[in-house]
């Protein structure tokens, strides 16, 4: 199984076309077809359904599977490569950094700022997730670091706190009734009994269960979101308010949306982490260096 090949393959499967992936990859489609042939055979299994009906090139069931592994081979080759290929003199190449939605990311982009103004060859990949898959990806080399809200699960990690701290509120629509409060107690959710969603990483916090009294049962809560532009969709549209972070999404007075913090207040702080026992890169440790300034 070659590298070479794992690409084509996660060409196609972007493309949905092997004549589209065989022009941006540059071989003839014939030779490109052979070299998938050749993977599958190898495997044991097909990649992709060959469905005449709508000529696209569609992932199996396997193939899918096969997908996440490729990717994560191919995103870890690429990254080693850029580690050794820095020298001595200058920086380049990127620093992978997996977050949740954070303002504190603030100081994260600071410190890449700074050291990007005397390395401009260095570059930067972000990735926004849940803490769950950003610790796989820690956990795999995938990430240099992690940006997690709160201390749960990082026994494993080196860590750093972040200096902005981040509160807990209700996002909603500014013609809900809610939004001329200056904070929102769990009495005004029961009596109101407004349609709520809440973040998948608040039903664990302990601070937020005990704001809501233990249990979330009398609570008019519609679902759980894991990342909030979605979620705000729903709440401009006046379909519920959500649970969540302030800093996230715009409130400015040209949006129509309002964050009003919670009574008593909740607080979460945001921690930069690392996989204890790993050597980082050259250009993660310069990170790390510059963020440390400002903490």
């Amino acid at each position: 199984m070659e590298l070479r090949v794992l690409k084509y393959f996660l060409t196609i499967a972007g493309e949905q076309n092997i004549s589209r992936a065989a022009d941006i990859i540059h071989i003839t489609q014939p030779t490109l077809s052979r070299q998938i042939k050749e993977l599958e055979d190898e495997l044991g299994v097909e990649l992709f359904d060959r469905s005449k009906q709508n000529r696209k090139f569609l992932l199996t069931d396997e193939g899918t599977r096969f997908y996440n592994y490729a990717r994560e081979i191919v995103d870890l080759s690429e990254k080693t490569i850029e580690e050794f290929r820095t020298n001595n003199s200058e920086l380049y190449g990127k620093i992978y950094i997996g977050a949740g939605e954070t303002a504190s990311i603030s100081t994260v982009a600071k410190a890449f700022y700074n050291i990007k103004k005397n390395h401009p060859r260095l570059e930067i990949n972000l990735f926004s997730a849940d803490a769950f898959t950003i610790s796989e990806r820690l956990d795999k080399g995938l990430c240099d670091f992690g940006v997690f809200i709160g201390y749960n699960n990082i026994e494993k990690y080196n860590h750093l706190v972040l200096p902005q701290k981040n509160i807990w509120g209700l996002l909603t629509h500014k013609d809900n009734p809610f939004a001329k409060l200056k904070s929102i107690r769990r009495e005004n959710l029961l009596e109101h009994y407004e349609p709520v969603m809440i973040s998948q990483q608040a039903q664990s916090k302990k601070e937020l269960m005990e704001w809501f009294g233990g249990s979330t049962e009398s609570f008019n809560l519609i679902g759980t979101y894991n990342l909030l532009y979605n979620a705000s969709i729903f709440i401009k549209e006046n379909i519920c308010s959500a649970l969540t972070l302030d800093g996230i999404i715009d409130t400015s007075s040209e949006s129509n949306l309002r964050f009003i913090p919670l009574e008593p207040p909740i607080y979460s702080e945001v921690v930069l982490v690392w996989k204890k026992g790993m050597k980082l890169s050259k250009q993660a440790q310069t990170m790390l260096d510059e963020v440390k300034k400002n903490c």
